[in-house]
């Protein structure tokens, strides 16, 4: 899927390139060209083109779980918002509607003071999670029936034998090599 999206970027960024013009060696040749116009660049407010690359950075981690994939749509997003195309103005129209919520967030947030009274929140459950945890030994008996300490020390137990088995061969293989 990332080659086919990187591919996908290769040839849409090579089709705004236009054709190159053959060279001029008579008015017949040049006849026979088909000219092809000049891509048009729209004026694009900043927050517009960082509003559209916003919104392809989350569609590209939220649809494919990748982060060069978010990179990849918000780059693509972020350029078709400053050209005149159909596809450019899908792009420009998700840019603005990012700066619009955006915007809104600031608003809400200001008149409500939202941030503080969510942290308080997160706050609060997470002290109270604490508690109950310490009081009635939750993770414990989560432990006792699952037994993943236990599977998390042998593991940790087969990692250090194979990085100190990997590490006695390097060794085996660099006292060879001076030998």
């Amino acid at each position: 899927m990332r080659t086919f999206l990187s591919l996908a970027l290769v040839a849409s960024a090579s089709a705004f390139s236009g054709v190159a013009p053959a060279p001029m060696t008579s008015k017949v040749s040049m006849s026979k060209v088909a000219r092809t116009p000049e891509l048009e660049m729209q004026a694009s407010s900043k927050a517009t083109v960082i509003g559209a690359a916003a919104v392809g950075g989350i569609v590209g981690v939220y649809f494919f779980h990748e982060l060069q994939t978010g990179l990849i749509l918000a780059a693509v997003l972020a350029y078709a918002s400053t050209t005149a195309s159909q596809f450019g103005g899908v792009a420009e129209s998700a840019g603005e509607t990012a700066v619009k919520v955006y915007d809104k967030t600031l608003e809400l947030n200001a008149q409500y003071d939202l941030l503080p009274k969510l942290k308080s929140a997160t706050d609060t459950a997470t002290t109270a999670a604490s508690n109950l945890d310490k009081n009635y030994g939750f993770t414990t008996k989560i432990d006792e029936q699952l037994k993943i300490s236990q599977a998390v020390d042998k593991a940790s137990a087969k990692v250090n034998e194979l990085k100190s088995s990997v590490t006695d061969k390097v060794d085996d293989l660099k006292t060879k090599a001076t030998e």
